[in-house]
């Protein structure tokens, strides 16, 4: 798998003028994507989701792909995006080239706050991956401002994306804590995570201005679990208390993900 920044790639635009509340989908090479979103609640709340059909043997990335790639970006004009939700990814690629994604589609679900009434747009710019990367950008346009109720089906697909999202920390499975390494090129990540089956897999991320690697081989500490997740690139500035850097952890088919207390 070739790194998106060195690939010979072409950069593939197109525009849904959809004016239902499920965008058109944009159609491209390795897959295709559409804006599905619901009519407001009522405390304003929109709920709403970008929908990523991925092609056999393509793969796209996680909130931060682990050094190679780029991150799915959203942007929103007609209402305030205030959260997108990521599924649990897994590590993908080989030793020599490895990142984080997903490689069968893959539901993101949306918060949307304020919206003014009219249509939702969302411009999303993301990689989809085969033999080489192509960076797909998109202008979704979804308008559900005339509609009373939501469409069941599009009410629930929205809900199994809601579902597909990892647990927060519970009994079991939890963050424990986090240490800087004396350099500040690692962290050292203690968490409890159901024992059975394969070790778990662990990803840290942050703010757009933390990048994180791979995790290294996860080992047992008595009852408990530890990895060292390099850290690829830190901030000079940053505040955890208002910005924590989030664990998420596989551990066979559970999920879970959490803030993550550093030391």
């Amino acid at each position: 798998m070739k790194r998106l920044e060195t690939a010979a790639f072409a950069l593939l635009f197109a525009c849904s003028p959809a004016v239902a509340a499920t965008s058109s989908w944009v159609e491209t090479p390795g897959g295709d994507v559409r804006l599905v979103a619901l009519p407001a609640n009522a405390d304003g709340t929109v709920r709403a989701m970008l929908d990523i059909r991925l092609h056999d043997g393509w793969k796209t990335y996680w909130r931060d792909p682990g050094g190679s790639g780029i991150p799915p970006s959203v942007a929103v004009s007609g209402a305030e995006l205030t959260a997108v939700g990521f599924p649990a990814p897994k590590r993908l690629g080989d030793q020599t080239n490895h990142y984080i994604g997903y490689d069968a589609p893959v539901r993101l679900p949306l918060t949307l706050a304020k919206p003014e009434g009219g249509a939702i747009t969302a411009t999303v710019f993301l990689g989809v991956c085969k033999d080489i990367c192509i960076p797909v950008q998109a202008e979704l346009t979804a308008d559900a401002s005339a509609e009373s109720f939501a469409n069941p089906l599009e009410a629930m697909a929205i809900s199994d994306a809601d579902a597909t999202l990892p647990h927060g920390a519970g009994d079991g499975f939890k963050p424990l804590s986090g240490q800087w390494a004396a350099d500040g090129k690692s962290i050292s990540v203690r968490f409890e995570a159901p024992a059975e089956g394969a070790l778990p897999d662990v990803f840290l991320s942050g703010t757009s201005t933390f990048e994180f690697g791979a995790a290294g081989p996860v080992r047992r500490d008595g009852g408990v679990f530890v990895a060292d997740v390099p850290v690829l690139h830190k901030p000079k500035v940053f505040d955890l208390t208002k910005n924590p850097i989030k664990l998420t952890v596989r551990a066979g088919d559970k999920t879970m993900e959490s803030p993550l207390a550093i030391e």
